[in-house]
């Protein structure tokens, strides 16, 4: 035996099979190529994830992109994400002429479509209108030439501009989308040809805090479209220039989802430029006319009509104009009517506008319970957000210590800042106070959850004296109104609703509507230095009485319908308003009897009485009658909603119906009915073809472009980023590791190799009884010393 007891067997190093460079280098270069299997594993997974995002994008391939030696002088082109490769767009200029007297605006925008390239093209456009938009007109100009459009069912219209548009001939489309969005096309417009489209509607004045103003949108906010995006097939083509996918949320989101361009690479194309004039005459002789957002120039004319324009001449199509104009305080009205002659039977129609008796007792305030929401998703980013956040800062600055509130804010999702509203202490409102500071704009649009988690915080089973009220600070950039304004009808409760629309072009529509569903009212904010202003007239609403319990009295024996069918409560500075269709009865006699309108205000009954007797009926007017007809149109639409859609096959919906023959009998545009225009001589060769182009609404002002704006996919645009760049780093790491373990081995190697070149190896050394062994193997007879 040969071997040590107590130690391992040894194996001499000349016998050992070592690993050779070559087996370290094979095994590094199948390190490696896992590496890059991980990684175009992770690669593979992004775009898997991101698949959500790429159907919202923009659907190039629908714009027809030409090259830049494809173009003729002067053409206008938008830049696509093809490198060398631009979209020819439709110049457009606005004109606009609007004609204020009495309580109504009649407004005609005239635009003007240009085709810069060598084609014939069809132009589609989005076009924003006012909420309480009665579009009662449509007319193509050619040079003098004007072709008068009809109101038809809309089904039909669309199929007659679909002929024309193929048999060559010039012809014009305008549907509603929504009652503050329409679309317009124009078919065949000759290269280098200009064809100008009228469009006719009147419109409400609003009358708040002792100043009269009218709004008119220019361009829009791009909606968030809820949901999961239907099938393909379930797709309308009619309007493919749309970059969203209609969802099951939202069926027409292609129909309202338009390129937007910022409106710096349109004012270099002298486009999307706006003019305006108007006529104001009511009569009255005005303290103060003034625009929020433009500069303009007026004059007095005589019997107190003003003359008003833009100071530059035009503008960029890229916000709102709001014009404000009050009157003298002598000449202040407490109530204002007036009434007109159908030219089509014996209906005549009433508007009517009543000034509640101003409060002048002290009235005590009762604590409140305030939840704030704030929108900080993506569409909020720029000024949209610091004035959000502004707004909220100067209402907490207004609770007192014996309020309560709590704030919601929402993108893709919603965090709330407490679980439930606490007291307004001067703790908790600094702690909300930072955690509103730190707030981005970011994500969708996710409303609903939001606008759900607010309403329940309020539901208690208290019956003291707190008044419950929710401010949601919004741009309202959503395309699901319907649904959003079923949840406020639903889970209100005791809760007063009141929005406050943010930015150069607000959702007025939601806004509105919100309000009316909400028991509230709401104020817009397009700029940072009307914050205090604005939020000031909600602050006085918020902490005035209501006007409750109002009723109409009609005279004995009038056949009167009246809209709104019942009045809601107002706050202190708001008017009544009426329109009303009478039958039977003349206006403006001695015998027309009087208004009686009651109500309590603070507590206190108060009663006004407005003459008929002493009415001028206008002969010859149509804008009453057609406000009136708009205003039972919008009641029938809110009656289906809360109804929901009918089922089953050959059903017959008679709310539908009524809409459709009063648009028909009132020539209005509406859900059901669309204005077209046909000019019954073909233009086009048809050995020419027709190429379709987008003309795009113009960024608002202030705001961020996003290329991709808030598609309608689980996590959001933003989440689809951030779960790759998590997926691309998680790659990293995995690589980066196992290029750490391949460090580790050859400076292990290293060190190992230079350990052995400077110290002895103790596995060579023998012990005392391997020298005994040995020397007695060598001299056997030897004796041990």
């Amino acid at each position: 035996m040969n071997r040590p007891f107590f130690h391992a067997p040894r194996i001499e190093r000349d016998l050992l099979i070592l690993p050779t460079e070559e087996y370290y280098r094979r095994r590094y270069r199948k390190n490696r190529t896992g590496s890059w299997l991980l990684l175009l594993v992770t690669a593979i997974a992004v775009l898997l994830a991101a698949v959500g995002a790429k159907a919202e994008s923009v659907p190039t391939a629908e714009f027809e992109s030409v090259g830049i030696n494809d173009t003729g002088s002067g053409d206008l082109l938008f830049q696509t994400t093809e490198k060398g490769r631009y979209i020819p767009a439709i110049h457009l200029g606005t004109e606009v002429d609007i004609r204020v007297h009495g309580l109504v605006a009649e407004v005609t925008l005239q635009q003007q479509f240009s085709n810069t390239s060598n084609d014939w093209q069809e132009a589609v456009y989005v076009l924003p209108l006012p909420e309480s938009a009665a579009v009662n007109g449509m007319e193509i100009v050619v040079g003098e030439r004007r072709i008068i459009g009809e109101v038809r069912e809309r089904q039909q219209a669309q199929k007659i501009y679909k002929e024309a548009r193929e048999a060559g001939k010039r012809a014009a489309l305008l549907e509603q989308q929504r009652p503050n969005l329409f679309t317009s096309r124009v078919a065949n417009i000759a290269p280098g040809e200009k064809i100008s489209v009228e469009v006719r509607y009147l419109q409400t004045l609003r009358f708040e805090g002792g100043q009269f103003s009218l709004r008119l949108p220019s361009t829009l906010t791009p909606r968030y479209m809820p949901g999961e995006p239907v099938k393909p097939q379930q797709q309308v083509n009619l309007n493919a220039h749309g970059w969203s996918l209609p969802t099951d949320q939202v069926p027409d989101a292609d129909q309202i989802s338009p390129v937007m361009v910022p409106d710096s690479e349109l004012a270099e194309r002298g486009s999307h430029r706006m003019k305006i004039q108007i006529d104001l005459g009511m009569g009255l002789p005005l303290a103060d006319i003034h625009s929020s957002y433009h500069e303009i120039d007026f004059r007095s004319e005589t019997n107190h009509h003003y003359r008003i324009q833009f100071k530059q001449g035009s503008v960029p199509m890229d916000r709102d104009f709001a014009l404000y104009w009050r009157p003298q305080s002598s000449a202040m009205p407490a109530a204002a009517m007036f009434a007109e002659q159908s030219v089509a039977d014996a209906s005549q129609y009433l508007q009517l506008l009543l000034l509640p008796p101003q409060d002048s007792s002290t009235t005590r305030k009762l604590p409140r319970e305030v939840v704030f929401v704030l929108d900080t998703s993506g569409s909020m980013s720029g000024n949209s957000i610091r004035q959000a956040k502004e707004s909220l800062l100067l209402a907490l600055s207004r609770l007192s210590a014996t309020d309560r509130f709590n704030v919601i804010e929402f993108n893709s999702n919603y965090r709330t800042f407490y679980p439930r509203p606490v007291s307004a202490s001067a703790e908790n409102i600094h702690r909300a106070r930072n955690w509103v500071e730190s707030l981005q704009a970011t994500g969708g649009t996710e409303m609903a959850p939001a606008l759900k988690e607010a309403l329940s915080q309020q539901v208690g089973d208290e019956s003291d004296e707190l008044v419950r009220q929710l401010i949601f600070i919004t741009d309202g950039a959503v395309g699901n109104e319907s649904a959003l304004f079923e949840l406020i009808r639903q889970r209100l409760g005791n809760v007063r609703l009141f929005p406050v629309g943010i930015g150069s072009a607000p959702n007025s529509f939601f806004m509105s509507k919100a309000a009316e569903y909400g028991r509230g009212s709401f104020v817009q904010i397009g700029d940072l230095s009307e914050v205090q202003s604005k939020m000031r007239v909600l602050f006085e609403k918020l902490e005035s009485p209501l006007v409750t319990d109002l009723q109409v009295q009609w005279p004995q024996g009038m056949n009167v319908e009246a809209y709104p069918r019942r009045l809601p409560d107002l706050y202190r500075g708001e008017p009544v308003r009426l329109l009303a269709r009478v039958d039977g009865h003349r206006l403006g006699v001695a015998s027309s009897g009087e208004v009686t309108i009651t109500g309590r205000l603070a507590g206190q009954h108060f009663s006004r009485t407005v003459s008929l007797s002493q009415l001028a009926v206008d002969q010859t007017g149509k804008s009453i009658g057609s406000l009136w007809a708009r205003a039972k149109i919008a009641v029938l639409r809110d009656e289906q909603r809360e109804r929901g859609p009918l089922s089953g096959d050959g059903v017959v919906d008679p709310l539908r119906e009524e809409i459709l023959r009063l648009a028909l009998a009132y020539q209005l545009s509406s859900p059901y009915t669309s204005f077209v225009a046909v000019e019954e001589t073909p233009v086009r060769p048809l050995s020419e073809s027709l190429k379709s182009s987008p003309v795009p609404n113009a960024v608002a002002h202030g705001q961020v472009q996003q290329p991709f704006t808030y598609p309608a996919t689980a996590n959001g645009i933003y989440g689809q980023w951030l779960l790759a760049v998590l997926l691309l780093g998680l790659g990293g790491l995995v690589r980066g590791a196992t290029r750490l373990r391949v460090w580790r081995g050859a400076i292990e190697r290293a060190v190992r190799r230079w350990l052995r070149g400077v110290l002895p190896d103790t596995r060579r050394r023998r012990s005392r009884l391997e020298f005994y062994l040995q020397a007695k193997r060598d001299n056997p007879r030897g004796t041990s010393r």
